[in-house]
């Protein structure tokens, strides 16, 4: 005969989740002071449960989330279990994401209490972002073969049944060997870009940061546009402080600022001298501020909209390029923990304002 163990009490049970779960709990009275803590949360805060029970809670939020949680703590106490997610800090730890419920406790018609439940989704929200990154660049190397990749080996196909049907001295022949080269040129360079942006995203968690000085980085960058600057009159100045350095990796720091300065001059205005202004400070907000700006024919971001930054996207069809530097650019600040954005108007210019961490 089987013995079935006795179920235990409601509290030890109550008490044995409460004690041991890694979630936060917390339980409160309509007023927001804590009447209870369990283990997971007083190890967050870092404090003794006398250090916390009694306590109101906003005493461990950050001033810009109490409203919230007060607001959902009030439509917990109409009866209503709440679930909602936000980023904070608690206590004095570091912010994270985190999957909020209040949970209201009643006595018969009456909620008497509720419940906070807080679970820690900072690394789940980190695996979804990588995702949808990868299923962006998975969209557009879907780009790249059904068009970029596409259409110049159909070209060298047909191509080479042209070749095969003339005679190897005649002009036809001539012309469709041309074109055939021409074709695979095109051909390789789609198959180089590729290589290039696999090789950015390989490299991504490989590159060592290191202190980089931006002055040397960007006279490197001076000094191999100098011909090119100087024969379109244009002129480059920069303000970056004395000893200004940033943490990144110089390679790419390098390969951001030639594209950057390399699309000045390109996309210059025929009608004034191209003037490019480089200014780099570190007192506007948490990490280094970069910004690039230039006098040049602008982009119609109204029509670019979340283009700009995309592969193969090209605004100014008048002018040679094949729409891959700004992709590359936002590529290596984003390699490097930073973010890039862009304001921009026909006729007056671009200017790109780059925060690294």
């Amino acid at each position: 005969m089987i013995t079935v163990a006795p179920i235990a009490d409601t509290d030890i049970r109550f008490r044995s989740l409460f004690d041991n779960t890694p979630e936060l709990i917390l339980y409160q009275n309509e007023a927001s002071i804590i009447l209870d803590a369990n283990p997971a949360f007083l190890a967050l805060v870092e404090k003794l449960k006398e250090q916390v029970v009694n306590h109101p809670y906003d005493e461990f939020l950050p001033a810009e989330v109490r409203g919230l949680f007060r607001e959902k703590l009030a439509e917990a106490f109409t009866g209503k279990t709440v679930r909602f997610e936000m980023y904070a800090a608690q206590g004095n730890s570091a912010p994270r994401h985190w999957d909020v419920m209040k949970v209201p406790v009643r006595e018969g018609n009456r909620v008497v209490g509720v419940h906070m439940v807080a679970r820690d989704i900072t690394e789940k929200n980190r695996q979804q972002q990588e995702i949808f990154a990868q299923n962006k660049d998975l969209q557009q190397f879907t780009y790249i073969v059904s068009h970029n990749l596409r259409a110049p080996l159909a070209n060298a196909l047909g191509l080479v049944d042209v070749l095969g049907q003339e005679r190897a001295d005649t002009p036809e022949f001539e012309h469709a060997q041309a074109y055939l080269k021409t074709s695979l040129h095109q051909l390789d360079q789609v198959l180089v870009d590729i290589n290039t942006i696999l090789t950015i995203r390989d490299k991504v968690d490989l590159a060592a940061p290191e202190d980089v000085p931006l002055a040397e980085v960007v006279q490197q960058v001076r000094q191999n546009l100098q011909d090119v600057l100087h024969d379109c009159g244009g002129t480059l100045r920069t303000t970056i402080p004395a000893g200004f350095r940033v943490r990144g990796n110089r390679a790419y720091l390098y390969s951001i600022f030639f594209n950057l300065l390399s699309n000045a001059i390109k996309y210059r205005d025929a009608h004034r001298p191209l003037l490019v202004e480089l200014t780099a400070t570190d007192e506007a907000g948490p990490g280094p501020l970069i910004t690039f700006a230039d006098n040049g024919v602008g982009i119609d971001l109204e029509q670019a909209g979340a283009d700009v930054f995309q592969l193969y996207k090209r605004f100014h069809p008048q002018h040679p390029g094949r729409g891959v530097g700004l992709y590359l650019t936002k590529t290596h600040v984003e390699s490097m923990g930073g973010r890039i954005e862009v304001r921009s108007a026909v006729g007056k210019g671009t200017q790109f304002t780059i925060t690294l961490c």
